[in-house]
């Protein structure tokens, strides 16, 4: 028997350090992480290294990712990002792992 693979999700949220509403998205996201588990990085983009990003999100942190894609932009709605993440795992646990293919 093939034991379940459980999807994992991981959130990125592009930010910088004078970013009022990236505190109040972060208060909101450990709220949605008491439902839905996951981790979660923080990408500064005004450190070196992360010019792609600053580019591209300069006038609009916060931005997070899951799983490398686009979730959510400015505020965090707790129930619309819990409903999000759940439909994120549930499509990943139907999609066949790479091992399987």
């Amino acid at each position: 028997m093939t034991p379940k693979i459980v999807p994992r999700l991981v959130l990125t949220m592009f930010t910088h350090n004078r970013c009022q509403l990236c505190v109040t998205a972060k208060e909101a996201l450990e709220v949605v992480r008491q439902r839905v588990p996951f981790e979660i990085k923080e990408v500064d983009i005004r450190q070196p290294g992360n010019e792609k990003w600053f580019e591209e999100y300069k006038f609009d942190v916060p931005v997070i990712h899951a799983n490398d894609e686009f979730l959510l932009w400015h505020r965090v709605n707790v129930d619309d990002t819990v409903a999000k993440l759940q439909e994120i795992l549930k499509s990943a646990a139907r999609e066949p792992s790479d091992d399987n293919k």
